[in-house]
């Protein structure tokens, strides 16, 4: 089953299907504000699915990073992907394009560990070009 929906409906929509949902699709404004929301979204679905702590947090993390990467490097909205499959959660985020932000200087080595991130808690990550942006997929799994 796919559930799309928007930043503003998810909320109810994530916990009252999230015993039947196996995958759900929102979609938000490019802003760093949908980046907390829709991770306490994933949070509360995650914790409707009776994952562990350690498998909750690791996939909070990867969704912080994937999405705060689609807000820094895209434009206008992004897709956050969540689907479980057995012990199998796929995790991807869409952005919609270069962004035409200028991003200021910073000191070498504050940004840029996001990926390594994600690829250091996932058994996979993948970076694909979309005809819309770019698309990040990370892959876990929920054994311990």
């Amino acid at each position: 089953m796919d559930l799309t929906s928007t930043a503003r409906t998810a909320p109810r929509q994530l916990l009252y299907l999230a015993s039947s949902v196996h995958s759900v699709r929102v979609t938000a404004p490019a802003r760093a504000e949908c980046v907390g929301l829709l991770r306490k979204r994933a949070s509360a679905l995650f914790a409707a699915w009776a994952m562990s702590d350690d498998a909750q947090a690791a996939a909070e993390l990867v969704i912080s990073e994937l999405l705060t990467n689609a807000v820094l490097h895209g434009r206008g909205m992004m897709t956050l992907a969540i689907t479980r499959t057995g012990p199998t959660l796929d995790i991807s985020v869409d952005d919609h394009g270069q962004s035409e932000r200028i991003t200021p200087p910073c000191e070498p080595g504050e940004h840029g560990r996001g990926l390594a991130i994600v690829a250091a808690v996932s058994c996979g990550l993948q970076i694909d070009e979309t005809p819309r942006g770019w698309r990040a997929r990370a892959r876990m799994n929920l054994e311990p």
